[in-house]
């Protein structure tokens, strides 16, 4: 729990490894390392690294807590005079300021403007694009073959956003663009998170020269496209669209084309490589499970009898909802929060100085024993019970408070019904040989050799 400081508190524990070795550990398997920590020493650790206020924080109630209130004792870190800190640096470097990496105020105005685009209406209506391009992918599936479905749930994702963002197929300029720039800078946006690799970005060595240009070249056929939408009046039900009509109604001013630009290509990304990694995760533990595979088309067959899945079918389908809780629970694609205190807290009975970092990894929490009865198990139907007392940030995968993920009832939507549109014609087994299914955690938690799997017709 956290409270304001008002008595006199202990220091918390410090972690079991320090400075340069706890670094090194970070780099290398930073999942395990956090496990370990949390398990040896409770729910809040001091990570022991040299003039760093750094702290591990993984009880639910304190959690709780920085979320609500972000912007208030806690903020963020992606304000302007952090434009230098890791956690900002690789963000902003691809998504510019959209509402992932605005700073407090700036947020709070463009959530207001953005929030109605994902009304359940309208999420109702995009249903309807998600089952479409599902199905036209699974069309070049073949009984008996092995797939990467990693790669193949990130076309598939892929292809949805770019529709329901810009209205444009996958083919079009400015997604195979912006996949194109992201895929091969992978590296250079991610020595952004060091001193030295920030640096090496602003040195002309060829890795920064690619990034500049493509860059350059991202940037030009975003400006383009919105200004042609704009010159044809915006009226379409895209979200580029939506963007371009939206108005502040305190001022009646619309968004200026960066901020257009910076909004729509962090729907795009934020949407297309979350769900796309939630998706293969999902499909690697029912390949894993036949059990808890065959009940979720049982119940498919039995609710759809045939016919496309569409949005209001989903309340009765409580246990492929399910399966996709149970996923994120184990594989939380943002598998890592942060929030920096703005004064002094007493956070689980400790004292935490003001400027303090805490890292409260999704990761770590969805996986506490006590809070979760076997927590490393796939058990989908957890979810169909009372959750009892369960704390409501025992799972939070999404977020919270006025930060949360604006695009969470967009996601989980997108991945119950692409799996409603996949499991009732394909069967799905681990192939033989495959490369294990390793969590990698970049920006998002991804598989790091992506999920190969033999698919046969059901």
């Amino acid at each position: 729990m956290a409270t304001d400081v008002s008595s006199p508190s202990r220091s918390a524990p410090g972690s079991t490894v320090h400075g340069l070795s706890l670094l090194r550990m970070v780099r290398r398997d930073p999942l395990t390392l956090l496990l370990a920590e949390r398990r040896a020493h409770g729910p809040v650790v001091r990570l022991r690294v040299p003039q760093l206020p750094l702290y591990l924080v993984t009880d639910p109630e304190a959690i709780q807590e920085a979320m609500i209130r972000t912007h208030h004792e806690y903020e963020k870190g992606f304000g302007r005079k952090d434009s230098d800190s890791p956690a900002a640096q690789p963000l902003i470097r691809a998504l510019g300021r959209g509402l992932l990496t605005s700073d407090a105020q700036l947020h709070r105005r463009q959530r207001r403007l953005i929030q109605p685009m994902f009304h359940h209406d309208r999420i109702a209506g995009y249903g309807r694009t998600f089952v479409e391009l599902a199905g036209r992918a699974l069309d070049d599936w073949r009984d008996g073959e092995i797939r990467d479905v990693h790669r193949d749930m990130a076309e598939l994702t892929l292809a949805i956003v770019a529709r329901t963002v810009f209205d444009v197929d996958i083919e079009a300029d400015v997604v195979t663009t912006i996949r194109v720039a992201l895929a091969e800078n992978q590296d250079t946006l991610r020595r952004s998170t060091s001193l030295w690799g920030r640096v090496l970005n602003r040195l002309p060595v060829p890795s920064t020269r690619r990034w500049n240009a493509s860059e350059r070249h991202m940037n030009g056929l975003m400006y383009r496209m919105i200004e042609e939408r704009r010159a044809a009046g915006a009226t379409g039900d895209d979200l580029l669209s939506l963007l371009l009509s939206a108005r502040d109604k305190e001022t009646g001013e619309p968004m200026s084309d960066t901020q257009v630009r910076d909004e729509a290509v962090t729907l795009l990304l934020a949407g297309h490589e979350t769900t796309a990694n939630a998706l293969a995760f999902a499909l690697h533990l029912l390949a894993s499970h036949p059990v808890q595979q065959q009940r979720a088309r049982d119940e498919l067959t039995g609710v759809l009898c045939g016919q496309t899945p569409t949005v209001a079918d989903l309340r009765r389908l409580p246990y492929t909802n399910a399966v996709v809780s149970e996923t994120m629970r184990l594989y939380p694609p943002a598998w890592m929060l942060q929030r920096r205190l703005t004064q002094d807290r007493l956070i689980g009975g400790y004292r935490l100085p003001k400027g303090a970092t805490l890292f409260m990894p999704p990761w770590v929490v969805h996986r506490d024993p006590e809070l979760w009865p076997e927590p490393d198990a796939f058990r989908p139907e957890r979810w169909l019970t009372d959750p009892g007392d369960r704390h409501r940030y025992a799972y939070y995968p999404f977020g919270g408070g006025p930060r949360q993920c604006i695009g969470n009832d967009f996601a989980t939507v997108e991945a119950s019904l692409v799996l409603a549109t996949l499991l009732p014609r394909w069967r799905l087994e681990p192939a033989p040989d495959a490369p294990p299914v390793v969590p990698l955690p970049l920006i998002t938690l991804r598989p790091r050799h992506g999920v190969w799997l033999t698919v046969a017709r059901a």
